[in-house]
Formats: C-alpha cells, structure tokens, sequence
C-alpha cells in the first residue's frame, strides 16, 4: 500500500523498453492497475438520469481511472440515444428477459427478445438507440479505455500502443457476466462497509474477462488520421448550420462534404476535436440559448425549432450542456 492510498497489483517480469515510454514513464514494470481507496457516500451502483446516462462520471477522466458501474430499469418505452463523447466503452449487461430493439452506428438489431444475461460493448464514437417494449433492468458498466490497456497489457505483455477493440457479442448471452453484475447489485444492496473494494475487485473481474474473450489490437491506421481539408470542412459546417431546425443524419453531412460517413466522421473529429453528432447537439443548444435568451418562445416549440424530436429530449441534452433545465436557463440569463 503506497502512502497515498492506492492498492497495487505488481508483477515481477520486465517490460519491453518501448512500452514504458506510454503516460507512466518509469524504469521498470510496477503499476498495472490502481484502485483509489474507496470515497465515503459513494454508491457501489449509480442511477442513471437518462438512458446511460449515470449521475456521476468524473472517474473516468482522473490519472488513475476506475469504472463507473449504473442501472437503467423501469418501463419507459420511449426511444433513448447516447453517443459517448469520452475515451471509455460501456459494457450492458442484461439483469432481466426484455424485448428491445437497438441500433449502434451501422449495426441493427431489430424487434426481439433478449434473455437475461445477454451482453453488448459501445464504443465510443457511435450514436446508439434504443426501444425497449417490455419491462427491463440493465446494469452498464463505463469503462475508460486507459483501464481495458492496462488488462490487456497484464495478459498480453505488451502495452497496446494502437489501442483496443472490443467485438460485441449481442445477442448472446455471458453467464459470467451475468453473475457479476447480479454480484454487484448484490453488494450495493448490504451496506457492507467493505463493499466498495469487494465491487473494484469485481469490475476489475469483468473488464478483464472482457478483454480476454472479446478484445483486441485496433487496427494501426486509426492513429494516422488527418483531419478534414478546409474546405470540406466549411461545407460541412455550412450544411449543419442550415439544417439546425430540422433531422441531420451523418450520412447528410458527410454527403455536404463529399466523403464517406466513416472516412468524415473520423477526419471531422480530427479537424474540430469533437465528433460530427458531438458538434451538432453543441451548436443546436448554442441556437437555443440565444432565443432563450432574447425571445418569449414557449420550450416546447423551441425543442422542435432546434431540431430536437420533443421538448423530453431537447431539455436532457440541454442540461448536459449548460448544467441548467431550458426554464432554469431563461431566468438566470433574465435576471
């Protein structure tokens, strides 16, 4: 135990010189994974506001990241989306038998049952949606990319320079994974005073069985990107400025651009610093605000002004943004 409170899992053999030049810059092999001594209060399992949304994600930006662990059940059979905009994937691990239909990037699964203990990996990058039609409880499990290297690192011996890609197995089912996450919840409901390091124990478990059967080495061309010419970048943005009001799909934009939605997307993330669907919900909020601000327009019909698809939708991504519900906004900025 180091004095300043971070458990460390060792191991003895000697690391390849150039996989010690990555963010731990050290003279031998020590640090393979870190668990921060465990806060007081904090919960064990996070409820999520929104769909994968959970009420508490800051651990996966610090220097020695952790997973965040949350729980998304209930009835509602609205559609759901969310595209993550950090360096992390999400592991769904199904509690319950449901009926759903999802949709991530260019992969559909439509209309059907899905049996307890079916598994499914998001990485980010790719806009997700989702229609669950029956009762349903879903534990996720957000997982900083840093962590899913150092695992893979542990098992493989080498560092990932490329990173890693995780194949995902939905609709099959993962009894192990089952059982873990049944485990966690399990924890999170004694009360146990020692139950937060039992669950870093257990996440570590899960990203580690998730590394071995479905991870791998990314393809090296993902680190040689350029960005979007300017050109195509103008045009891009030109599009997205006159489509604010109404649906933009990717392949829209990209179309606006000339290229490819794969090859635009990756080359917009690299011209601006944020992803195409990132960059449009920003300047639709932006939009927003300026008529919040100026103007008596009832939220609802500026939902649908901004290209929202209802006033639901427009005041979640709107208080990810601002920190603040549309009304909350108007009069702080009346004031």
């Amino acid at each position: 135990m180091t004095d300043c409170g971070i458990l460390e899992l060792s191991r003895n053999e000697r690391r390849e010189p150039e996989l010690v030049a990555h963010e731990r810059a050290r003279s031998h092999s020590r640090l393979l994974i870190s668990l921060a001594r465990p806060e007081p209060h904090r919960p064990i399992v996070h409820p999520e506001r929104s769909w994968r949304r959970p009420d508490f994600v800051e651990d996966m930006d610090q220097a020695n990241p952790r997973s965040v662990v949350s729980r998304w059940h209930g009835t509602d059979r609205n559609e759901h989306s969310f595209e993550i905009a950090g360096d992390y994937h999400i592991l769904a691990i199904a509690l319950r038998s449901t009926e759903l239909s999802l949709r991530v990037g260019s992969k559909s699964l439509p209309r059907q049952e899905i049996l307890a203990g079916a598994t499914q990996i998001t990485p980010p990058g790719l806009l997700a949606r989702v229609n669950y039609v029956r009762p349903y409880d879903i534990l996720h499990v957000h997982i900083p990319n840093l962590l899913l290297k150092e695992c893979f690192e542990w098992s493989h011996g080498r560092w990932p320079t490329d990173g890693i890609a995780l194949r995902d197995p939905l609709p099959a089912r993962d009894a192990l994974l089952q059982m873990l996450g049944s485990t966690l919840l399990s924890i999170a409901d004694t009360g146990d005073p020692n139950g937060s390091l039992f669950a870093e124990f257990l996440t570590l478990a899960i990203v580690t069985h998730l590394v071995g059967l479905y991870g791998g080495i990314a393809p090296p061309t993902a680190r040689k990107t350029s960005a979007l010419p300017k050109w195509r970048l103008k045009r891009a943005i030109d599009f997205i400025e006159a489509h604010l009001d109404s649906p933009l799909a990717l392949a829209d934009i990209s179309g606006a651009a000339g290229l490819s939605r794969m090859h635009f997307a990756v080359q917009f993330r690299a011209a601006t610093g944020v992803r195409p669907h990132e960059y449009v919900l920003r300047r639709r909020i932006e939009k927003a605000q300026t008529v919040l601000a100026t103007t008596d327009m009832p939220i609802a019909e500026l939902a649908l002004a901004t290209g929202f698809s209802s006033q639901a939708h427009f005041t979640v991504v709107f208080k990810r943004f601002s920190g603040l519900t549309p009304r909350r906004w108007r009069l702080s900025h009346r004031a």
